[in-house]
């Protein structure tokens, strides 16, 4: 029992698990011969990745989102997510995002501030469907400035 904690002992067990994993790559120590990694990368060769957000146009896209909403989701639980909250995960609402980003430079407009920002809409999501997605409506705020607006998220204790 006294030797467990003896570092000379722990030092041996170390250098050990040390020597077992040089050269090891992969997923729990797994490394591929050099021929099989040969052979995956002239199969890949030439071909695009299709889920690659790159290669996709915004009509793909698209596409892919509404194959991949509603009853066709694996994850389907019965129509349970409330409507503010599809909303606000829409691509429509994060181009909107992008696009009040974008307008203002990245930057709060009150305080001038970078780094983490969060766009607002002037108007109250709530009581103005019509303007949501309207740029116009929006600009960008650093989370300090947003917490003083009147609709700003309330401070916690």
């Amino acid at each position: 029992m006294a030797g467990e904690n003896n570092p000379a002992k722990r030092k041996d067990v170390r250098e050990k698990i040390s020597k077992n994993r040089k050269g090891k790559r992969g997923r729990y120590g797994f490394s591929q011969t050099k021929e099989t990694r040969q052979k995956i990368s002239e199969a890949l060769r030439g071909k695009k990745r299709p889920w690659s957000a790159k290669s996709l146009t915004e009509d793909g896209r698209l596409r892919i989102s509404e194959s991949r909403k509603g009853e066709n989701n694996w994850n389907w639980k019965g129509g349970i997510t409330p409507i503010n909250e599809k909303i606000r995960k829409s691509i429509q609402y994060k181009d909107w995002r992008t696009s009040v980003f974008g307008r203002d430079n990245w930057r709060c407009v009150w305080c001038g501030k970078g780094g983490y920002v969060e766009a607002d809409h002037i108007k109250q999501f709530a009581y103005y469907p019509e303007l949501r997605f309207t740029i116009d409506n929006g600009r960008t705020l650093c989370k300090p400035c947003h917490n003083t607006t009147k609709n700003g998220r309330p401070k916690k204790l």
